[in-house]
């Protein structure tokens, strides 16, 4: 071997030497030990001490001995008593699960706390891995009654949930044959095979559909961000809604509902509620939860609806007009709760309304939220109230979602038409068009 290649050689030893011994210096020092605890009683506590890199957690093994059957020295238990056998060998199996949890758990962490291990351990420390979509979707939900009761999200969010849950496991049970399938299983093509089953088993289209997939990407956010998953598979999984015009009455619409006389309590109430919406421009949730706290009186002398959305907890201000006053009037003996109006389920009421629209012979798809957007068109976009105040009065962030009812209001268009047509006029006369 030549001089060079000597060199080399003892180089590549040296190098190797440091290299073992950075590993064995950065390595954790991990220990086990087994002490009695000092106590004056006859039989004294066995104490399991777990030592990583200095830092110490004692817990309690739920074992005791007799101080002279304990050894010092094997820290087991010593002489012919016959609980001797059964302590050594509960010491013997409870230093064996430390040492594979300590070393599982280094697996996937690149530093491990002895009171991490030791609440491990102890059933402390949720196992993150093999866990199901519907397990884990169960646990999101109970966090969900926790916020409902805390008033941080309505209950109304909390049933979506809890429907996505139940037609996510009967899909999983008829395209899967299993009962549950695992958080790493959930991918694109299991969100679009979803999508899928609820716009063919259910009576709903695309965007309602969308809404589903939508809550369980949410749900596999939440497992990824608490670290039960490796990766959000569904994160770059973008929902393709269809375009649809939102549906609003014309004056004469809500006018016929208005005047119906109806002979059936149920639908009076729900037409009830339907126009005091109309007339607000409040969502079925705002109206369920709407108190007498939520008015006040302004320096206009006029009184005000100040109430925070329950969907975006953003303030909606609204003038408590003449026909509002009149509905809560109407039902002030037959408040529930504190609650203003009397209301039903959303689908009961959505139910019902689908008879309304029937008898005033408007055909639309009436629901409760038509009615708010009757409110932000017809009620009050028409009639020339400004974006920015609608805006305000729905409670809305900017004036960018406002905008979209701006599009569909074909009737502001001719009247505004109509007034810069007004304005234009003799115009003509200015404009020299023969050259002359």
């Amino acid at each position: 071997m030549s001089k060079i290649g000597e060199a080399n050689f003892l180089i590549n030893k040296i190098l190797q030497v440091f290299f073992n011994l950075k590993i064995f210096v950065m390595r954790d020092t991990f220990s086990i030990l087994f002490y009695l605890k000092n106590e004056d009683t006859a039989e004294k506590s066995i104490y399991c001490r777990i030592s990583i890199c200095g830092v110490k957690a004692p817990f309690y093994t739920k074992l005791k001995i007799k101080p002279k059957y304990w050894d010092q020295e094997t820290k087991r238990g010593k002489g012919r008593s016959k609980e001797i056998p059964r302590i050594n060998l509960a010491l013997s199996k409870l230093e064996t699960e430390i040492t594979e949890a300590y070393e599982k758990i280094r697996e996937r962490r690149k530093k491990v706390d002895p009171f991490y291990l030791r609440d491990y351990l102890q059933g402390n420390v949720q196992d993150k891995e093999n866990v199901s979509i519907l397990t884990y979707f169960d646990q999101f939900n109970s966090e969900l009654d926790e916020r409902v009761k805390a008033e941080d999200l309505t209950d109304e969010t909390r049933i979506r949930y809890v429907n996505t849950r139940e037609r996510l496991s009967k899909f999983i049970k008829e395209k899967y044959q299993r009962d549950d399938l695992y958080l790493d299983e959930i991918d694109v093509r299991f969100a679009q095979r979803f999508r899928l089953f609820i716009c063919t088993n259910y009576p709903c289209k695309n965007n309602t559909a969308q809404k589903y997939v939508q809550k369980l990407k949410t749900v596999i956010t939440d497992a990824w961000g608490n670290s039960f998953l490796v990766s959000d598979k569904l994160i770059r999984h973008k929902l393709k809604y269809d375009h649809t015009n939102r549906t609003c009455l014309t004056w004469a619409e809500l006018k016929r509902i208005m005047q119906k006389k109806f002979y059936s309590e149920r639908l009076e109430k729900v037409r009830d509620m339907f126009v005091f919406a109309c007339f607000t421009g409040m969502a079925y949730g705002d109206i369920r939860s709407l108190t007498e706290e939520n008015f006040n009186l302004m320096n206009d002398n006029n009184e005000w609806i100040d109430k925070d959305r329950n969907k975006t907890k953003v303030k909606a201000e609204i003038l408590f007009s003449d026909i509002p006053k009149l509905i809560i009037e109407k039902y002030k003996d037959q408040r529930i709760n504190n609650r203003l109006i009397p209301i039903i389920s959303n689908q009961k009421c959505n139910d019902y309304l689908k008879e309304i629209a029937a008898l005033c012979k408007v055909n639309k798809n009436l629901t409760c939220h038509v009615a708010r957007h009757t409110f932000a068109t017809t009620v009050t976009l028409t009639e020339g109230v400004p974006l920015e105040s609608i805006s305000k009065m729905l409670g809305h962030t900017n004036t960018v979602t406002t905008q979209i009812y701006a599009k569909i209001v074909n009737e502001k268009l001719r009247k505004d038409a109509s007034k810069w047509n007004k304005k234009m006029v003799g115009i003509e006369d200015e404009f020299n068009l023969k050259n002359q």
